[in-house]
C-alpha cells in the first residue's frame, strides 16, 4: 500500500455520530480524500457514502481492509473492538487513526503499538482535544508559568446520554463513562500536572460492570491535586480550570472542544475583576486540526505524531486502568444510609 501522491485516501469504519462528524471534517482537510466507508448494514454504508461524498461503500470490515485504494482508516466502532480492528488494519497495510479510547486497557494499547512498529505504518489515538489550538495554548500557558506554579486542576464531562438501564451500554462493548468521557479530564490533568502518585475513585457502576458515573481525585507528593468527574447519565458541569500560585485559567463548556479560555492573575482585587480571553476560530466540527496533522504525517511517511504519540496513549490508559482498579475496590462505591 502506498499513499496516492500528496493525497491520502481515507476510509471510515462505522457510520454513527462520530463517523459523520469525521466525514464532514475530512471534507475540510487538505490532502484528505474521502475514499471508502463500511458498515455491517450495506444499505447504511451506501447511504452514508452518498450523503458524505465517499467513493466506495463496503458491507464489512474485511471487505474494506481488502480495498487497495484505501490508505488510512478511522476506526469509530465500539470500544471493545478498537484494538482488534486496528491491528487487523495495520496488518492489511493501512494506517490507523483510532477513536478514543484507543483500547480498553494499557496492555491492548501496547499490542497496537507493537503491530504498528512491526508494519512501519502510522498509528494514533484520535485524541483531538490535544490538537485543539485553544487547548494547546492553555497547556502551554500553564507549563510556562502564566498562573505561577500550577497547584490544581478541575475538569468534568457529565451529560445524560441515556438512562442508567440503557441496553445499548454493555460490558461486551466495553461501555464506560471512564473510557468515553473520563479520558478527557484525565488527559487534561496529565498534561498540566503529570502522573499522580495516588488515585482515589468512587462512582456508580451497574451490576454488569458498566460504569455510569466516576469521581476521581489525583494526588501528588507536593500536595497538588486534580478533581475529575465523568458521567453518561447525568449533568456534571462540563467545564475545566487550572489554578496556580498567581491565578487561574477557566475553560467553558464543553471544555474538550472549547475554542477559548480565560486567564485571571495578580492581586486578589485584580484577579476577581479582570480577565484575559484567548480565542481561536473553530474549524468544522473541531476535528480538522487533528485530521490535517495526521494526513500530513502519513503523506510524509511518518509513523507517529509528536502531539499525541502511542506512548502518550498507553500512559493515559495505564492511569485509566488505575482509576478503574480504585473504583472496583470494596471501599470505592458509596454505601446507602438510612
Amino acid at each position: 500500500m502506498t499513499t496516492h501522491g500528496a493525497e491520502v485516501n481515507w476510509a471510515v469504519i462505522g457510520t454513527g455520530f462520530i463517523s459523520q462528524s469525521i466525514a464532514d471534517d475530512l471534507r475540510l482537510t487538505p490532502g484528505a480524500r474521502r475514499q471508502a466507508v463500511c458498515s455491517r448494514d450495506p444499505d447504511r454504508a451506501r447511504a452514508f457514502a452518498a450523503d458524505r461524498g465517499f467513493a466506495v461503500a463496503h458491507g464489512s470490515v474485511a471487505a474494506l481492509l481488502d480495498d487497495s485504494t484505501v490508505d488510512a482508516v478511522y476506526i469509530a466502532t465500539p470500544h471493545s473492538t478498537h484494538a482488534a480492528i486496528a491491528i487487523a488494519a495495520l496488518e492489511a497495510g493501512k494506517h490507523v487513526l483510532i477513536e478514543k479510547p484507543m483500547a480498553v486497557s494499557a496492555e491492548q494499547g501496547r499490542q497496537i503499538a507493537r503491530a504498528a512498529a512491526a508494519t512501519g505504518l502510522f498509528a494514533m489515538e484520535a485524541m483531538w482535544m490535544r490538537f485543539n489550538p485553544a487547548y494547546r495554548d492553555l497547556v502551554a500557558a500553564a507549563r510556562s508559568g502564566a498562573i505561577g506554579e500550577v497547584r490544581s486542576v478541575r475538569a468534568s464531562f457529565g451529560l445524560p446520554f441515556g438512562p442508567a438501564d440503557s441496553t445499548r451500554w454493555t460490558e461486551e462493548r466495553a461501555s464506560s463513562t471512564l473510557l468515553d468521557q473520563g479520558i478527557y479530564p484525565v488527559t487534561l490533568a496529565l498534561d498540566v500536572l503529570g502522573r499522580p502518585s495516588r488515585i482515589r475513585a468512587t462512582g456508580r457502576v451497574r451490576d454488569d460492570g458498566v460504569d455510569l458515573t466516576v469521581h476521581a481525585t489525583f494526588e501528588y507528593e507536593d500536595h497538588r491535586f486534580a478533581q475529575l468527574s465523568a458521567s453518561m447519565v447525568e449533568y456534571i458541569e462540563p467545564t475545566a480550570s487550572a489554578s496556580g500560585s498567581d491565578g487561574w485559567m477557566t475553560v467553558p463548556a464543553p471544555f474538550w472542544a472549547a475554542d477559548e479560555f480565560t486567564t485571571r492573575v495578580g492581586s486578589i482585587a485584580r484577579a476577581l475583576t479582570e480577565q484575559h480571553r484567548t480565542h481561536h476560530e473553530r474549524r468544522g466540527n473541531g476535528y480538522v486540526p487533528m485530521l490535517e496533522a495526521v494526513t500530513l504525517a502519513i503523506a510524509e511517511h511518518r509513523t507517529e505524531h509528536p502531539t499525541h504519540s502511542l506512548a502518550d496513549s498507553i500512559a493515559t490508559l495505564e492511569v485509566l486502568d488505575a482509576v478503574r482498579h480504585s473504583l472496583s475496590s470494596p471501599t470505592a462505591r458509596p454505601k446507602e444510609t438510612r
